[in-house]
């Protein structure tokens, strides 16, 4: 983490966790079979690129009670968010298949392959 991010986390004492509704419901969906489908690698760096370019093209939502999470789940029920969502981790999902963060990986490789680790920390294509 930033150490400005740390310093700012520190000095507001946030005691009440705030939930951004809009992350959790699009994590959940990420986990879909027809999603996951887009996407030829599956590794964290690879979700969490899908994710923050899809969460960056969605309103926040958030939440700091379990009363106001509730409130945020009933108004996900309405398939216009929903669709919102989708639309958006597909779209990031197929720019992250077309240009991932690291190098391709071989069949039988996986993120935890010393070898797939070869040549990364250059220059990203």
């Amino acid at each position: 983490m930033l150490y400005w991010v740390e310093e700012a986390l520190r000095e507001e004492e946030i005691e009440v966790p705030i939930v951004n509704m809009t992350e959790v419901l699009a994590r959940q969906m990420l986990k879909d079979p027809e999603l996951q489908r887009l996407l030829p690698c599956h590794c964290d760096q690879c979700l969490d690129d899908v994710l923050a370019m899809a969460l960056n093209h969605l309103p926040p939502r958030y939440a700091a009670t379990d009363e106001g999470q509730v409130y945020v789940q009933v108004e996900y029920l309405r398939p216009q968010l929903r669709s919102d969502v989708l639309r958006e981790l597909t779209q990031a999902a197929l720019r992250v298949s077309r240009q991932p963060h690291h190098p391709p990986r071989g069949p039988g490789q996986s993120a935890s392959d010393p070898a797939s680790e070869e040549g990364e920390g250059g220059s990203r294509t």
